[in-house]
């Protein structure tokens, strides 16, 4: 017999034997429950409560400028029969933060869609996996929203957002709390650091952290007997709130505020991890109104655009995610502060 069969897929041979048992009065053959076990992170609960603040705003450029106002004019007391005023007058200062693409891509093999719709079974999976599209650029931004690799928001060196865990280090409200020291006494005094401040009036609004850095801290306040109020943090999510010198702050937890080694922590040029530590959690107290995250979209949406870019000559199907966006945490210096708990 002349003529080539061509190349033999062995994982085809082996479906021939689909049946589960063959026997008399029995045919027993796959089947499949319907709903597919499904527990992937999809969303930032941190980036839905910026944009219920919002703290989501069109871009003004690329980059997306905007003025710091960093002192005001001095008064002096005087002589009140010699007065003697010395001019001066407010200080501002031109800001800069450059926008980056976030993309995320799926094709589809006309064939495959064509047979799972035709079995039925799995109806709503090519639904499904076109908008977890949009939603894997939403986990990326969360992710980059504070722990971005870049290390400048005007001059980038890598093509992710300057995390917001890098601007505030760089503002340098640093607090340390070594292991076995109180979480609660480290969150307040840096609160109450920043409300003392003379010059500026911050008003933090929320501590986040890390949820393992939150278990340490219930474990805290499980020992010396501390209940924590409970507050709102986005619709129908309640968390624990603390009494600080700026009243009471939600301690929201966000699996992507990362832990740090000691490569994390030189990197950020923070203190060494002591002696018996392997881990630091960073916290960071925000004032989350001096929290931008400016975006490029000329209709105003906020949210990834989703586009379907055609067939390829396979007739498969392109889909693809985008997003134009950053983040800037303003005032970093002075608005906002971190603290480091080893552990």
């Amino acid at each position: 017999m002349s003529g080539t069969l061509g190349p033999i897929n062995a994982s085809a041979l082996t479906m021939q034997a689909a049946a589960d048992f063959l026997g008399n009065g029995a045919v027993e053959i796959n089947k499949y429950e319907t709903e597919i076990s499904d527990i992937v992170r999809r969303e930032s609960k941190t980036l839905t409560r910026f944009k219920g603040l919002g703290r989501m705003v069109p871009a003004s450029g690329h980059p997306h400028r905007y003025f710091e106002q960093t002192a005001i004019a001095i008064a002096t007391a005087t002589d009140p029969r010699a007065i003697a005023p010395t001019p001066s007058g407010p200080t501002r200062v031109e800001r800069a933060v450059m926008i980056k693409a976030t993309v995320a891509q799926s094709n589809f093999s006309h064939f495959d869609v064509e047979v799972t719709r035709q079995q039925g079974a799995f109806a709503r999976v090519e639904a499904q996996d076109i908008d977890d599209i949009t939603a894997a650029i939403v986990r990326k931004n969360g992710q980059m929203l504070w722990n971005g690799t870049d290390t400048s928001l005007t001059a980038p060196v890598t093509t992710e957002w300057m995390g917001m865990l890098s601007q505030i280090v760089a503002g340098g409200n640093i607090a340390y709390v070594n292991k076995g020291a109180s979480i609660v006494d480290a969150y307040k005094t840096q609160v109450a650091s920043l409300m003392a401040n003379q010059t500026y009036a911050p008003q933090p609004s929320a501590i986040y952290q890390n949820p393992l850095l939150a278990n340490l801290l219930d474990q805290e306040a499980k020992a010396v007997g501390l209940h924590f109020n409970k507050v709102e943090f986005v619709a129908g999510v309640q968390v624990s709130g603390i009494q600080t010198q700026a009243g009471e702050l939600p301690l929201p937890s966000d699996p992507f505020i990362p832990s740090l080694d000691a490569t994390a922590l030189s990197n950020l040029g923070l203190s060494s991890l002591p002696s018996g530590c392997t881990v630091a959690y960073p916290a960071l107290i925000v004032q989350e109104n001096m929290v931008e995250i400016p975006y490029v979209n000329p209709n105003g949406n906020e949210d990834p655009r989703l586009f379907q870019l055609g067939l390829l000559s396979g007739l498969q199907a392109q889909y693809v995610g985008l997003s134009y966006s950053s983040v800037v945490a303003k005032a970093a210096s002075y608005a906002h502060a971190v603290v480091i708990v080893y552990h």
